[in-house]
């Protein structure tokens, strides 16, 4: 009997052994607000299932002296991770990021859908900011990690921040040696970024908008007036040109008031550095690429030679 009692024992304590470290697997989004103390965490992670003991977490704490070192935030777990493992991604800030990557030429209309869309950030607040900060053109298209629910201005910063960065005093002083403002060169960056169809044309497209803007023609760009159409069209007919709207560069002499687009770094650049050229108009052939030409004449029979495709 005494043996037998011993193995029932022994079965019960491997029992509970089991049921105490075999927790099923899961994940879980722990969020970790401002200002948390230390056994306020632990008590979420334990409501979460996420740690096994409070006391273990807190004596972890206690012994690492990092009581004051936790970051706020939403934090991604899993019931494999231990109890170090989740206090150092805490303290180190390694919350959970949503990776978003803004296409070049995008509005401020399209990156706020799409980051709504994301989960990052309300669409409508980011974009009633953009327009009362007047950050249209700024907004730098590249790959970012954003944490979920983060708030519109901190997410608009991010990416202000990044145009900053590389808007570098290089550029600056070009601008200043064409006598243009960093503003006009976003501007026509934002042009040349929706004209141009292929990287190598982007200098081609500057050369055009700067020699025009030289002897005072309009520029009569198709994107500033699908811009102000406000939608997209393959093509625009002689009404659509005619719209009434400042942004209409063939009825309004110079540059539109304020970028059509967040134009990417190779826009800025072409912008800034055109090429060398004595073209006066391009027109797309229907292939993907524009055709380039001096004279007006020449000008149409591309258009025509176009349309015949």
């Amino acid at each position: 009997m005494k043996k037998i009692s011993i193995s029932i024992s022994i079965s019960i304590l491997i029992l509970i052994a089991i049921a105490y470290f075999c927790i099923p697997y899961r994940e879980a989004f722990i969020k970790i607000p401002d200002g948390s103390t230390p056994k306020q965490v632990a008590k979420i992670l334990k409501n979460e299932n996420i740690i096994k003991s409070e006391n273990v977490f807190l004596t972890i704490v206690w012994l690492a002296k990092v009581e004051k070192k936790f970051k706020p935030g939403i934090y991604e777990f899993n019931t494999k991770m231990t109890s170090f493992a989740i206090l150092r991604d805490i303290i180190n800030g390694n919350t959970y990021r949503i990776k978003v990557t803004i296409p070049e030429g995008f509005t401020a209309e399209e990156i706020a859908q799409l980051l709504e869309k994301k989960g990052i950030c309300n669409g409508k607040k980011f974009l009633e900011i953009v327009k009362n900060k007047k950050l249209e053109g700024y907004l730098f298209p590249e790959t970012y990690f954003f944490e979920p629910n983060s708030s519109e201005e901190k997410v608009i910063q991010m990416l202000y921040n990044q145009f900053e960065k590389i808007f570098i005093d290089d550029f600056v002083k070009k601008a200043n040696e064409l006598k243009v403002s960093k503003e006009k060169i976003i501007i026509l960056a934002s042009i040349i970024e929706k004209e141009a169809k292929k990287a190598e044309e982007r200098p081609l497209i500057s050369a055009v908008f700067h020699n025009r803007l030289k002897k005072g023609w309009n520029l009569e760009s198709c994107a500033t007036v699908l811009y102000a159409l406000g939608k997209h069209k393959d093509f625009l007919t002689y009404k659509d040109t005619k719209v009434d709207s400042t942004f209409n560069t063939y009825i309004h002499p110079g540059l539109p008031p304020s970028p059509i687009s967040n134009p990417g770094l190779a826009s800025i650049k072409a912008a800034l550095y055109p090429a060398e050229t004595v073209d006066m108009f391009f027109v797309a052939d229907g292939s993907g690429t524009h055709k380039f030409s001096k004279y007006a004449d020449e000008h149409i029979k591309n258009k025509n030679s176009r349309k015949k495709h």
